[in-house]
């Protein structure tokens, strides 16, 4: 399934995130694409707080991972591998993402992480006027 939206406001990315919160099941990755204050972590921020997590959410950007509470033996990952390249050797976390819900956010710098795992790819380009311009495509299958 592939969905194209323009997102006008903080609102509209709020309906946005409930959307796409049912869809984030255990071992999910959601691939966040886009430029320097596109909006991916305000969009992991609205999410976190659908799944009920209380605590402030932020951007791990130098420590690579955060882990967000949802239940007992059940977190939200919050990656972010925009200081990392593709030769970055990530294996002590690859088990943290077992039967957890895991976000990327600048995905595409090391994709041998999340391959062969189910995925929903979510781009957002910021047009001049403001708007946000959501490119989605969902993928329950390991490809």
């Amino acid at each position: 399934m592939t969905l194209v939206r323009k997102i006008k406001n903080l609102v509209e990315l709020e309906k946005l995130s409930q959307f796409l919160t049912p869809f984030l099941q255990p071992n999910t990755f959601l691939l966040l694409q886009g430029e320097l204050g596109a909006g991916k972590t305000t969009l992991t921020q609205l999410i976190a707080k659908n799944l009920g997590i209380k605590e402030k959410v932020t951007s791990p950007t130098f420590n690579i991972l955060q882990r967000h509470q949802i239940k007992e033996n059940y977190y939200l990952n919050h990656f972010d591998f925009f200081r990392l390249n593709v030769n970055d050797k990530l294996d002590p976390f690859q088990e943290l993402t077992i039967d957890n819900l895991n976000i990327i956010e600048w995905s595409e710098k090391n994709p041998q992480f999340w391959q062969n795992k189910p995925k929903i790819y979510l781009k957002i380009v910021k047009q001049i006027s403001g708007i946000r311009l959501i490119s989605l495509e969902m993928s329950s299958q390991k490809i």
